[in-house]
């Protein structure tokens, strides 16, 4: 008996840590820092920086994200999603109160993103093959309801 629950505690703890090892290899997870050279914001002028990190446990995402606006305004958001375009609230934003992520395959996600059920944004979140850069492209309307289109890069830390 003995031997038998020591195998099973065992067996629990490789399946512990194979869970953490496969969330630790998802190209989502990790720190990413935007690099707004490269990146395009139409209409300008874009953010001065910006900071998301995300924190992968199975199917669910985990995301925060910290920046600093043209004006010099911080923000700060953040939400935790399953991957299957359910509908969660996100907090902080100032032009979404709900957003949703859909994974389409091993390195691309679509969001979108609702306030007070209207939609207000969606994106494609992509991660390159080297998994160094991720490139968020979409369309949305800003607080003051006027169309953007935009093309973030981040890179990874």
């Amino acid at each position: 008996m003995k031997r038998r629950n020591m195998f099973l505690a065992l067996g629990m703890g490789a399946f512990c840590i194979a869970v953490s090892l496969f969330a630790a290899d998802d190209p989502f997870n990790g720190t990413w820092k935007l690099n707004v050279s490269k990146s395009k914001f139409t209409p300008g002028p874009p953010p001065q920086s910006g900071t998301i990190t995300v924190k992968v446990e199975g199917d669910i995402q985990n995301v925060k994200t910290e920046g600093q606006a043209a004006d010099g305004t911080m923000t700060q958001t953040s939400f935790v999603a399953k991957l299957d375009g359910t509908p969660v609230p996100i907090t902080g934003s100032p032009t979404a109160d709900m957003t949703s992520l859909r994974k389409i395959n091993a390195r691309t996600l679509e969001t979108k993103s609702t306030k007070g059920g209207k939609p207000v944004a969606q994106r494609r979140v992509t991660i390159s093959p080297d998994g160094k850069i991720m490139t968020i492209t979409g369309s949305g309307l800003n607080q003051k309801g006027v169309k953007t289109t935009a093309t973030a890069v981040y890179e990874k830390q």
